[in-house]
């Protein structure tokens, strides 16, 4: 590992520390298992309902202690190969819109945006994500704290289907699945039934409550906007500085190309 990626790493760490030394007295206090959650994905760009899924999994799980989420953008090759130019968003820009989104949130206590996938030498994939950077925080806690947690993967209903992410949940460990309120849900309860019962117990399934107001969300929609120079719907979904964010990524991106 270079020299700026091993210090990018080491940032990145204090601030895990940081933020679980703020709760640790909370976290002695507490008889359920101390919880950290990471999800990966292009998110290119980030939104809201991306930070809101942490949140809701905070308010509704009743098994764990949930003390931090970890929201880690995938590597530059894996957005290049998903996403044509202009929207293959480096690693950089999308970090950047993930933390003016979490601070805006208020939930810069809870949720970090980790740098660790996007600085591989190449893309990772989830199972492996999950157990590499998962035994790296598991050592942080043990070592600076001597706390055992749980280490767990979030996904979204439609993610678990299109991954099969299940046919991985001996790497996986604690899998939590966020419902989609406009889908038939049924297949999700199936596919956990058909796991040997000591991995179902490894499958927290958080469903939306009725209250639970969504607008119509997405990265490929906020693209669109930006696209449209709809900037207010932009900032309403992501963040009042996303706008300026994207400006500058593209105007140098486009002094590069010149």
């Amino acid at each position: 590992m270079g020299t700026s990626k091993s210090n990018s790493k080491q940032k990145m760490d204090k601030k895990i520390i940081s933020i679980i030394k703020s709760k640790i007295k909370e976290i002695n206090a507490c008889e359920k298992n101390p919880l950290i959650l990471i999800s990966t994905g292009a998110y290119c760009p980030p939104h809201k309902v991306h930070i809101q899924n942490f949140v809701i999994c905070k308010n509704q799980i009743k098994t764990h202690n949930l003390i931090l989420g970890l929201i880690s953008p995938s590597h530059d090759n894996y957005v290049n190969y998903k996403n044509p130019s202009p929207w293959n968003l480096n690693s950089e820009v999308r970090l950047k819109l993930l933390d003016s989104i979490i601070k805006e949130e208020k939930q810069d206590n809870f949720l970090l945006s980790d740098s660790w996938e996007s600085e591989q030498e190449d893309f990772v994939h989830f199972p492996s994500v999950f157990k590499l950077r998962g035994e790296e925080i598991k050592e942080i806690c043990k070592s600076k704290f001597n706390l055992n947690i749980d280490f767990g993967f979030i996904m979204g209903a439609d993610l678990v289907i299109r991954t099969k992410c299940m046919k991985h949940m001996s790497q996986i460990g604690i899998l939590v699945i966020i419902l989609r309120p406009d889908w038939d849900n049924n297949f999700i309860f199936e596919m956990k039934n058909n796991l040997d019962k000591q991995l179902q117990d490894n499958v927290i399934i958080v469903e939306l409550n009725e209250n639970y107001f969504c607008d119509p969300m997405s990265s490929t929609l906020i693209r669109d906007l930006f696209q449209q120079e709809k900037y207010d719907q932009v900032i309403k979904f992501t963040s009042k500085d996303s706008v300026d964010i994207l400006k500058k990524y593209f105007e140098k991106s486009k002094n590069i190309k010149e």
